[in-house]
């Protein structure tokens, strides 16, 4: 499990137990991992970046910059699914899904099920992806 965002937006005591399952959980071996977004925004995440480079006086580049956010360790997205009609990222990794392929659906969350992910991944596996190339 790991957790992305601006953990000191709660109280302290939740920010030790978020700590403590964060550490317990570097014990476990998993083929799984689970990102959990609270107090989550991309550029809150880029400016927050931005800030410790700064700091330190050092130049990056996308490699180093993206170590120093708050999803280092995630890959980036292949598919990101917006519900409910919108058709807009709304702040969700604004970094890292550059390069995502969107999909948009008027079902509302609790609606989605399995027949809509399948025809989305269906769809998904005729798509070209170049990443900027």
């Amino acid at each position: 499990i790991k957790i992305v965002g601006r953990k000191d937006d709660f109280p302290a005591h939740l920010q030790n137990r978020i700590a403590e399952l964060e550490e317990k959980d570097k014990e476990v071996e998993a083929d799984t991992t689970i990102w959990v977004a609270l107090s989550y925004g991309g550029r809150a995440e880029i400016v927050e970046a931005v800030n410790r480079v700064v700091a330190k006086g050092e130049k990056v580049n996308e490699e180093s910059f993206n170590e120093l956010l708050w999803t280092a360790q995630m890959p980036d997205p292949d598919i990101i699914i917006r519900t409910s009609g919108e058709q807009r990222l709304s702040n969700f990794m604004t970094w890292k899904s550059v390069y995502s392929e969107l999909f948009f659906t008027d079902t509302y969350w609790p609606a989605f099920g399995k027949e809509e992910l399948e025809s989305i991944l269906d769809a998904y596996q005729e798509r070209q992806r170049r990443r900027g190339k």
